[in-house]
């Protein structure tokens, strides 16, 4: 096990990890899942949260990147592994040899990777990517579907769409939700009749669209714990995976009148106790909360003083029982204030990005029944 540097880091509960996945499977009455676990498993550790998952039966895994998809064989040699991003030309031999699974966004590119196929007597394996109301990449026809299916060097694992606003209890939004399914169905009919996986339900359509069906569904956000939309209650009860920590490091008495930080947007209106928090925004702690968010030390909320710094800020801790060593929560599973759904709101973002924006210098530390099971250093 690596050494734990206690300046920040990121706790990820297994025990949480797995109840949110059980809670998921119920959610999808019998079809399989795919966990998405791409951009490091939404920041997350994607070697932590791959291993974990698969021991709870999950088997198929969704990644952006061949990057992300060789890294990923290393922990799970022997899972169904989807590349949902483009991929060139020049990575064909290494999507072979990694038996991945990649996206066909349209008949051109699927044509390259056929050619690849067809060259070296090999079948790829693609799923096919239907736009049906998102306008990022996708075929848009029937015609395309069928021009796909028809050429050699391929094995057609599946097809799938993505929605747009599964996630909103607006009625003209679940009626788009509802156009986009229909356009899928005309679209991939041949696929249905070929036996061919057909798929597109994310998070906010495990949650909310479960008569949609599908052969199959993409768990992404609800894995770990946050919210598709935080103006819509989750019908499961999923809790936040990831906590972020850090250590006091110093205490300081300054008089009023005191400027704090960079620019002095923050000054002493009495005599003040601040504890300097060895964490900042090159961790991915985001400085729009610079004198409007707060942490929590021993459960006594402090106001954040200041900037915050690219590898440190100061909270106020006037009167608090705060000592150097305490453990200051930035990201909370249990503080409403502090969770990381409601942060992203104060912010006016998402909490995918906060999660996404905790940085490789921050260590990830697993833990079972509140025990340290294993320390991830990147650097």
């Amino acid at each position: 096990m690596d050494k734990l540097l206690r300046r920040v880091w990121a706790e990820i509960d297994l025990d949480t990890l797995d109840s949110n996945i059980r809670l998921i499977k119920e959610a999808a009455a019998g079809k399989p899942v795919m966990a998405v676990v791409k951009a490091d498993a939404y920041g997350h550790c994607a070697e932590i949260i791959a291993a974990e998952l698969w021991k709870e039966g999950i088997f198929s895994y969704a990644v952006s990147n061949i990057l992300e998809a060789i890294d990923l064989r290393k922990t799970l040699p022997e899972a169904q592994i989807v590349i949902f991003g483009y991929c060139d030309p020049e990575w064909q031999q290494e999507i072979a040899d990694g038996s991945f699974e990649q996206t066909a966004a349209d008949v051109g590119h699927a044509r390259m990777i056929s050619a690849f196929g067809q060259e070296h007597g090999i079948k790829m394996k693609v799923h096919i990517k239907v736009n049906t109301g998102m306008n990022r990449v996708g075929i848009d026809t029937a015609q395309e579907l069928h021009e796909i299916i028809e050429l050699g060097g391929l094995e057609i694992k599946g097809v799938y769409t993505h929605f747009a606003v599964a996630d909103s209890s607006d009625p003209s939004d679940i009626e788009y939700t509802r156009t986009q399914q229909k356009k899928l169905n005309e679209i991939a009919a041949e696929a249905r009749e070929k036996g061919i996986p057909v798929y597109s339900r994310n998070s906010g359509g495990i949650l909310y669209h479960g008569d949609l069906g599908g052969d199959m569904v993409r768990s992404g956000i609800i894995t770990y714990g946050c919210m598709p939309n935080t103006a819509l209650d989750v019908p499961i009860e999923i809790k936040p995976v990831m906590r972020l920590r850090a250590a006091v490091c110093q205490l300081k008495t300054i008089p009023a009148g005191t400027a704090v930080s960079y620019g002095r947007t923050f000054v002493t209106e009495r005599e003040t106790v601040l504890a300097v928090i060895p964490a900042g925004y090159a961790d991915g702690y985001s400085r729009g909360l610079s004198n409007k968010g707060a942490v929590y030390i021993n459960g006594q909320r402090a106001p954040i003083a200041g900037r915050v710094c690219m590898d440190q800020m100061m909270v106020d801790v006037t009167g608090l029982d705060v000592k150097v060593g305490d453990t200051a929560e930035l990201y909370s599973d249990t503080i409403d204030e502090i969770k990381v759904d409601n942060i992203a709101d104060m912010l006016g973002t998402i909490g995918y990005e906060l999660l996404c924006l905790v940085s490789k210098r921050v260590p990830r530390v697993s833990l079972r029944n509140g025990k340290i099971t294993e320390v991830r250093n990147y650097i």
